[in-house]
């Protein structure tokens, strides 16, 4: 929990992803990240969604540095939030059923990125100073995750936070 988001300093951001945390912290802890091919076991979730934020952390870094003059100035926040968001959904897209993780009947019918969305905006109309164009761009990165639609996100990452997402989900 601390040691990567404590990078996000922004405090309506911070306040986001703790409250996402500590509300599914025990299917976090146990949940895959797939029913097969990428962290298909239990705690396989929490590898993955921890990888991809250390990998996006280190983009943003990078890329930071490199625009220096970027307006506005790259979020390394927002890119927090969408490393650790960008799956949330899958926390109700699979079940484990019969000693296998499965396919729920909404994750099947939705899917993880619409029910991603819809968990990050439940979330946010609790965060009291949470902004509509802050979340907007938390909702941009889980939506485009996965940047194209053959791969199951409805639009490409059009904000330099979700392409870093992108890339180091992908």
């Amino acid at each position: 929990r601390g040691i990567v988001v404590e990078h996000a300093t922004d405090p309506v951001v911070q306040e986001l992803i703790l409250l996402m945390l500590d509300e599914n912290c025990d299917q976090i802890k146990q949940h895959a990240a797939a029913s097969r091919n990428h962290h298909a076991f239990v705690g396989g979730y929490l590898e993955h969604t921890l990888s991809v934020t250390r990998t996006a952390l280190y983009l943003a870094d990078k890329y930071a540095a490199y625009y220096t003059e970027m307006k506005p100035p790259l979020s390394k926040s927002l890119v927090i939030a969408g490393g650790v968001l960008h799956d949330i959904g899958k926390l109700h897209e699979l079940e484990f059923k019969d000693e296998d993780w499965v396919y729920t009947a909404q994750g099947r019918l939705v899917g993880h990125i619409l029910m991603g969305r819809d968990m990050v905006r439940e979330a946010a109309s609790r965060v009291e100073s949470m902004d509509a164009d802050t979340q907007l761009r938390i909702e941009h990165m889980v939506i485009s995750h996965q940047n194209l639609p053959e791969w199951g996100s409805p639009i490409a990452p059009h904000t330099p936070e979700a392409l870093l997402v992108h890339y180091a989900d992908d």
